[in-house]
């Protein structure tokens, strides 16, 4: 063999080896490209049933926390119904006892048991509120209404607590508020009732003051108190659920009604905003959007060519007063109560005054002293300015050298019909309301089904008054017996019942209706809740309307009198 065939002996093996290295290689490549697919199957698998585990794990939690959600409302709503039930018994009693003839310290006592009441009503609504808002389920109803009458009514229920501690509470309604916005006018309600109780609460002496006016595109409602302020650092913080600030740790409540007015506020699209000095007082201020808004009515001068002046030194009645006598056409000034009786009348004289309008004075001075400063300086009309808790005071105002008094807070209605009519006291206090007489026209027969006993009583002292004939049926059971054997006009229906609630009742009523093609009985809920799903719920099951607990005998009269109409046509 010959050196040339040995060398390309020789690099055929070496070119097969290298060959073969090269096939050792690439199958090695390939085991492990195997071996990395499976373990990325085997990866992609496991992240996938993790996947699957994770999302079946959040949808069990979900799931979980939704029905604690429920579970939580379930126990809200029996807990709150079985408080209100009493509640809304002592309330409505009293409100019956309040439409009967009593001695001015009896509606005093009467006055103060509704208003108890009330207060713990409004706590339990606000822990139900508040579980509410939480899931998601206040509903806003809007409407148009006149901002100036909400804002009154809220004036017209907290004065009396305010003048019981001997504050002032006065109301303000500028003359270019709009007379009409669209908006929800009970939650408005809720929002102002929670911003001025809490300044009465924490508010010891001056007084409390509600101001309505324009704010651009909106309107604003300003609660301003001469309390005890607060940190304004702490501003945002008294918004939170259950804060309370530096000085309200001894005070009643549950730190909740700030916190869900805000809640309100943003949904109805608005603002709340807190400004304070420590010991100089705080203002709360609501504004909302001013939607649909109608234009404000023009303001009647009638008083022009009066000069008026206000005896008072209230730090939110007497400064109102004055400014809106000023924007009715009057010449208005503001005096003081105090200073010999002597300096008084040479002021009024100065001033020429037509008019005196006489708060009650501070100190051991007396009410008389002011009316006589204001008839020794030649002031023809001396009105008295008198808490409603101060009637009983009326027989000796004419002595005392008065000629007419308002109720605080007053009214500009009020204020420009006394100054421009005025009438003569009547002592016999003619303002405190009598029994009602029975409406003429016919009675309806009523089924009223009610477990509770106060409750049935009230209803039942209700149905009377409006001149309607009920039948007590003491669960739903011995309802659906009662409606089977007798013909009835209307039903009122607890919805809560032992047994057969009232809910049950009303779907057999109308199922039986439906079956018979008999004429719709007129039936309507009663509950202690004013909850959505409770409204959601009567209206389900056949329920014409619902009345929530204290019954509102206004509108049971409406609901009763369309009935009545109804049956004579």
């Amino acid at each position: 063999m010959t050196l040339i065939a040995i060398l390309a002996g020789v690099g055929l093996v070496a070119a097969l080896l290298v060959i073969a290295a090269l096939l050792r290689r690439a199958s090695a490549h390939d085991a492990e490209m195997e071996r990395l697919r499976d373990a990325l199957w085997r990866s992609t698998e496991q992240e996938e049933r993790a996947r699957a585990d994770g999302a079946a794990a959040l949808a069990l939690a979900r799931e979980q926390a939704d029905e604690g959600a429920r579970a939580k409302s379930r126990f809200l709503a029996t807990v709150t119904h079985e408080m209100r039930t009493p509640l809304s018994g002592v309330a409505g009693a009293a409100d019956l006892l309040l439409g009967t003839a009593l001695a001015p310290e009896q509606r005093t006592y009467a006055q103060a048991v509704r208003s108890s009441a009330e207060a713990m009503l409004g706590l339990v609504d606000e822990i139900l509120d508040m579980s509410r808002i939480e899931a998601g389920k206040v509903a806003l109803q809007p409407a148009p209404f006149d901002p100036a009458a909400v804002a009154e009514q809220v004036a017209e229920l907290l004065a009396p607590r305010a003048q019981a501690k001997g504050l002032d509470f006065a109301v303000f309604v500028a003359p270019d508020a709009p007379a009409r916005i669209t908006a929800d006018a009970a939650r408005l309600r809720q929002i102002l009732l929670n911003l001025a109780g809490n300044a009465v609460k924490f508010t010891d002496a001056g007084g409390v003051g509600l101001r309505v006016e324009p704010a651009g595109a909106g309107l604003r409602f300003s609660v301003c108190d001469t309390g005890p302020g607060f940190d304004p650092a702490d501003a945002a913080r008294l918004f939170g659920e259950f804060e309370r600030g530096a000085d309200e740790a001894g005070a009643p409540g549950v730190g909740l009604g700030l916190a869900i007015s805000a809640r309100l506020a943003e949904a109805m699209g608005g603002t709340i905003r807190a400004e304070a000095t420590p010991g100089r007082g705080a203002t709360f201020t609501l504004t909302l959007p001013a939607r649909d808004a109608a234009p404000a009515a023009t303001l009647e001068t009638r008083l022009e060519g009066r000069r008026v002046a206000v005896l008072s030194d209230a730090p939110f009645s007497g400064p109102w007063l004055v400014e809106r006598l000023a924007l009715c056409g009057a010449e208005a000034r503001l005096m003081a109560t105090c200073g010999a009786a002597a300096d008084q009348a040479e002021a009024l004289k100065a001033f020429a005054a037509d008019t005196a309008l006489i708060d009650r004075p501070g100190g051991e001075r007396a009410p008389a002293d002011l009316a006589l400063a204001a008839r020794l300086g030649g002031v023809g009309l001396r009105l008295a300015l008198l808490n409603p808790a101060d009637r009983g005071e009326l027989p000796g105002l004419a002595a005392d050298g008065f000629d007419g008094f308002l109720v605080k807070p007053v009214r500009t209605a009020s204020l420009v019909s006394r100054l421009t009519d005025p009438r003569p006291i009547s002592a016999s206090g003619a303002l405190e309301p009598q029994d009602a007489p029975a409406p003429a026209g016919r009675g309806l027969k009523v089924l009223l089904a009610e477990d509770d006993e106060v409750s049935a009583l009230i209803a039942t002292a209700h149905l009377k008054r409006l001149g309607h004939a009920p039948t007590r049926a003491r669960d739903g059971l011995a309802a659906l017996e009662a409606l089977t054997g007798a013909a009835f006009d209307a039903a009122l229906l607890d919805i809560r019942m032992p047994g057969l609630d009232g809910l049950a009742v009303a779907r057999r009523v109308r199922a039986r209706e439906a079956e018979s093609g008999a004429r719709p009985l007129l039936m309507l809920a009663l509950s202690a809740n004013a909850s959505d799903e409770d409204r959601a719920a009567t209206l389900a099951a056949g329920f014409d309307a619902a009345l929530v607990k204290p019954l509102d005998s206004a509108r049971l009269a409406e609901l009763l009198d369309g009935c009545t109409t109804a049956r004579v046509a």
